[in-house]
């Protein structure tokens, strides 16, 4: 069931209509097709005839690298940029405090990452969430170094770990997505952007709530440049040179869509400047606001723009090229 899908599976010439990962003949044009591919053909084989056991096994995957990435930026990405900034006397709110010698949530050893366990009195859900995270602890206490000795490598791994983290996690979004029937443009806009920008939100939630104001506006900023400018920009560049064929966008709206990105950074700015830059509730519940009026538009226009025709990658008999 998760692995039956082969391209010597096929009858002669049928598997020419898939990327040219999964052919042998280089001589076919993808381009040929009368049919959009799937977004799950650009990942490993796995899970790709739908049954409910890959909604359970992918739902409970995803949820479960949530967990991995959120507890790699609070253990060990974010505690490694605070002794960077501080060893390195920038010019950081982060210099008021050595994180090495504060006792307030001191930086972590590999045995309190290890060895931690709930206190004695700790309630049924405070235990089961241990032992549900722990395994994850382990890992990444096995793997990545403790802040407490080589920051540097720690937040080099902690990167590592996150890039990892988030192929995975879109992987196993576009294989929950793919047996759901919905369409790619929509898992983009709505789950697999929310699943990978976990690090910017776990990050940006942990520095909020020390006070780091600004560290959360500019990792927001600077994540979204750097998705634009290199996280699509490279691997698009990469696959023109390597492949010689242009890249094509699946998204009926997206023209729309940009300007919609754009009214609502606008929005966002005039609700700072009406705030004096001070990020209050105001600003909270209006960013929030404009996010869901955005999904909503932007979801029923893609539904309702959307003409393409979807390869159906369980019955490649019935592509017509």
């Amino acid at each position: 069931m998760f692995f039956d899908w082969s391209s010597t599976d096929f009858k002669p010439n049928e598997w020419k209509y898939y990327p040219l990962a999964y052919r042998h003949d280089m001589s076919y044009d993808i381009d040929a097709l009368n049919c959009t591919l799937p977004a799950i053909v650009e990942f490993p084989n796995l899970m790709r005839q739908k049954s409910w056991i890959a909604i359970v096994v992918s739902s409970l995957v995803s949820m479960y690298l949530f967990v991995i990435l959120a507890i790699v930026c609070d253990d060990y990405l974010v505690p490694a940029m605070e002794r960077l900034c501080y060893n390195e006397h920038a010019e950081s709110e982060l210099l008021d405090e050595d994180p090495m010698t504060r006792e307030e949530e001191p930086l972590k050893g590999f045995r309190d990452h290890v060895c931690a366990k709930p206190q004695t009195e700790s309630n049924f859900y405070q235990w089961t969430w241990w032992a549900v995270k722990y395994p994850a602890e382990l890992m990444l206490a096995c793997t990545v170094p403790s802040v407490r000795s080589i920051f540097f490598l720690s937040m080099i791994l902690a990167v590592l770990w996150i890039s990892l983290i988030s192929y995975l996690l879109a992987w196993f979004l576009t294989i929950l997505g793919y047996n759901l029937k919905i369409p790619d443009a929509i898992m983009g806009l709505t789950v697999l952007a929310a699943g990978t920008s976990v690090p910017e939100v776990a990050s940006s939630y942990i520095v909020s709530k020390k006070g780091y104001g600004s560290m959360a506006i500019c990792n927001a900023i600077g994540s979204n440049t750097f998705d634009i400018f290199i996280c699509l920009g490279l691997p698009w560049l990469l696959k023109i040179l390597i492949y010689q064929q242009k890249i094509e966008i699946d998204s009926t709206a997206l023209t729309i869509t940009t300007a919609m990105l754009v009214i609502t950074a606008a929005v966002l700015y005039l609700g700072l400047l009406a705030s004096r830059f001070v990020m209050g509730k105001i600003v909270g519940y209006l960013s929030i606001i404009f996010y869901v009026l955005f999904l909503i538009i932007a979801c029923t226009l893609e539904i309702l723009l959307n003409k393409e025709n979807m390869c159906d990658i369980e019955d490649p008999s019935g592509f017509s090229g």
